[in-house]
């Protein structure tokens, strides 16, 4: 009942039609918002130890390269875009900070640099 409420602030309380392409986005971004996170906070030394936990526990297709690997096929401006007009859209349902950029993908479309790049030089992992 409580998500038929949201669904109704968000969406007027008809059933969304979304795209593969707008699926896909709705479902993978937000993940790979976390994973920014993940890289700038130091819980990892390189995105590449990323790319092989989304591809190894997760399932991310392997062939897709890894989730930051993808995202960077994408393009981290794109991405941030996407993120912005769902933070928008899912807003009357308090939902719009899930779906907020964190400052690492938001610096990284800002100055066109790779997501895989990794933070600037920092302290090691902290774990």
């Amino acid at each position: 009942i409580e998500s038929a409420g949201l669904l109704g602030k968000v969406f007027g309380g008809k059933p969304p039609k979304f795209s593969q392409q707008e699926m896909i986005e709705l479902l993978f971004f937000p993940v790979v918002n976390e994973g920014c996170r993940v890289i700038d906070e130091g819980i990892v030394d390189k995105a590449a130890d990323l790319d092989v936990a989304t591809v190894m526990a997760m399932g991310f297709p392997p062939y897709r390269g890894g989730l930051i690997f993808w995202a960077d096929l994408v393009g981290a401006q794109h991405i941030v875009s996407r993120l912005q007009q769902l933070s928008q859209q899912f807003a009357p349902a308090g939902l719009g900070g899930f779906f907020e950029p964190c400052g690492y993908l938001k610096a990284a479309a800002a100055s066109g640099r790779r997501l895989s790049d990794g933070r600037a030089a920092g302290p090691a992992s902290r774990l």
